[in-house]
């Protein structure tokens, strides 16, 4: 927020009294998987043809008397350690046996998350405005890794010169000005800046946000819909591919004149009182994953 103002399981395995009659999925020494046929199956079964106590077995994923050594699903996660029963055939799955289509995103709330490191520079209220660099982001086996900007329903997102962010002051989207496919996103809001004679002019204030990818390709934002997201606050994101990206964000103010001007700098150079109320400005970021 800117305010201005493995697991690695080890198993030894008695095959001869467990293992299904075929197609078994085990952990290896070093916590992958692999698939064996199971001793009984090889040995034709100790009591009958590749069942336990002559059943015959019906093997495989869902062979009976493996319990939590069968593979149900054939996802290659044992039962025992399988967090999400009957994933669809073929669908890749992470480490606790779950597919992307069986995963909601969720809010991600340790800082800094994924082993990043979050490099600011800059200011948001003057020219060329403040960089977030993140780098070193290890995915490990997430599906999804997504950037959800003015996420926070506790914090207004906007910019105020006159006095602290009302929750009317919070910022709108500027579907006019942004750029979702490249990257561009931009929201406005209505405030207002209180003047040394007593005045108080009506200002339009705007918050161009700008992402790339670690080669410097635009990240593309969407509406969190779209993104599968169930967000606390925020209404567009993007998708974070790679192990780096970088956000910036320049926040300006617009009046009478229709010009547009980082807020620091115009707010330096309005008569203002002293002392006076101050300008103001929020946003921040969230992160989400599945």
């Amino acid at each position: 927020m800117f305010t201005a103002s493995s697991r690695v399981l080890r198993f030894t395995l008695l095959l001869g009294a467990v293992g299904c009659a075929e197609g078994n999925t085990i952990p290896d020494d070093d916590g992958s998987t692999s698939t064996s046929a199971g001793a009984n199956a090889a040995n034709g079964g100790a009591n009958g043809s590749g069942g336990t106590n002559g059943s015959g077995g019906s093997g495989g994923a869902g062979g009976s008397g493996c319990g939590d050594m069968c593979d149900g699903d054939d996802d290659g996660v044992l039962d025992g350690a399988d967090d999400c029963a009957d994933t669809p055939a073929g669908e890749p799955v992470n480490s606790v046996g779950c597919s992307d289509s069986q995963l909601e995103p969720t809010l991600q709330e340790m800082w800094p998350p994924y082993g990043l490191t979050w490099t600011p520079t800059g200011d948001p209220g003057r020219a060329g405005g403040l960089t977030w660099t993140y780098t070193g982001i290890d995915h490990a086996d997430l599906f999804h890794i997504l950037w959800i900007p003015c996420d926070d329903p506790a914090t207004p997102c906007g910019v105020s010169l006159d006095g602290p962010i009302d929750m009317t002051e919070a910022w709108q989207l500027s579907a006019a000005e942004s750029n979702l496919a490249g990257g561009i996103v931009v929201f406005t809001n209505a405030t207002h800046i209180a003047l040394a004679d007593s005045t108080n002019p009506a200002l339009t204030g705007r918050l161009t946000l700008t992402i790339v990818g670690e080669t410097g390709e635009p990240l593309p934002f969407a509406d969190v819909s779209s993104l599968g997201v169930t967000a606390r606050d925020g209404q567009y994101g993007a998708e974070i591919p790679g192990a780096s990206f970088t956000v910036v964000a320049l926040i300006e103010v617009q009046d009478s004149t229709l010009a547009w001007t980082p807020y620091l700098d115009y707010f330096d150079a309005a008569p203002t009182p002293d002392p006076g109320p101050g300008s103001a400005v929020s946003f921040g970021g969230s992160f989400y994953d599945e």
